[in-house]
């Protein structure tokens, strides 16, 4: 059995049924308006209960062409720094259509976690969504993470 909150409201219990397709039952119809949101599923089978948890911007507005990218560090674990560019319009709303191929660089005491083959793995990547991701090993330093989309401002983050 598995229940899903969103911003602390309840929207009911669902029970796994591996024929019930999509999501093998496991779907919930959520009003969405333009906000931030806080979705929480907890399930349990037994005594044994589990929970995750998502953070999302759920966006309505409408975007023009590419016109910016950010970078923001979004997270550090063991030694390990995460990384995000964005690209946005000329009215600040996020291009979530945009596909344009991204070069991510590093100066500095750190190390582009790259050459993976991935989409967080790869030092140029094309985005998805309007956004790309890439992991640094911060080696205990300081370093100058860079993000450059052709025809657009190079973005750059301290790390």
């Amino acid at each position: 059995m598995a229940e899903l909150f969103v911003n602390g409201k309840s929207y009911g219990n669902r029970k796994r049924n591996s024929q019930n397709f999509p999501a093998a039952g496991l779907r919930w119809n959520v009003p969405m308006h333009k906000g931030t949101y806080t979705a929480i599923v907890v399930a349990s089978k037994g005594a044994r209960t589990i929970r995750d948890t998502i953070h999302f911007q759920y966006q309505t507005d409408v975007w023009a062409a590419p016109s910016v990218v950010t970078l923001e560090k979004i997270g550090e674990q063991n030694g390990i720094a995460t990384i995000e560019a964005k690209v946005f319009d000329k009215n600040h709303v996020q291009c979530l259509d945009a596909k344009n191929w991204i070069h991510f660089g590093l100066a500095g005491d750190g190390k582009l976690i790259d050459d993976l083959g991935t989409s967080t793995g790869s030092k140029k990547v094309q985005m998805y969504n309007g956004r790309a991701i890439i992991r640094v090993h911060t080696n205990n330093g300081k370093s100058v993470a860079s993000a450059k989309v052709d025809g657009l401002p190079v973005a750059f983050v301290s790390l």
